[in-house]
């Protein structure tokens, strides 16, 4: 499976989720000079930085493990630019989240782990 597709699919099938869950959805692949951000949702006064991260199932490793330190600090980088440029939600409070999607080998996604709060 192409890797840019099987991201988008993520991407995409995450988005849904938490539309289902009465999240809103400001942003998707908000990109800057500093890096890319795959969603952005906020319910309430919270707001949710998702980096959206696919592996197949049974794989040696967890998705979550693909969000190096270097990862971290430009998805903080890039998450205070698009504040600094969405001054309303300045008193949201925030967190970064990552969506851990399991693909089996037909290419369809067979489960989804949230980590909130990851870094």
């Amino acid at each position: 499976m192409n890797t840019k597709i099987s991201g988008a699919m993520g991407e995409a099938y995450v988005a849904e989720y938490f539309r289902k869950k009465r999240y809103k959805l400001l942003a998707m692949n908000y990109r800057c000079h500093m890096g890319e951000i795959d969603l952005i949702v906020a319910k309430r006064k919270k707001l949710s930085f998702v980096e959206v991260k696919l592996r197949k199932s049974g794989g040696v490793t967890r998705p979550a493990d693909a969000v190096s330190r270097a990862k971290q600090s430009r998805l903080r980088a890039t998450a205070d630019i698009w504040l600094a440029q969405n001054p309303m939600y300045a008193n949201f409070e925030t967190d970064f989240t990552v969506a851990e999607l399991y693909v089996g080998t037909a290419g369809a996604i067979e489960k989804m782990e949230l980590i909130e709060e990851a870094f």
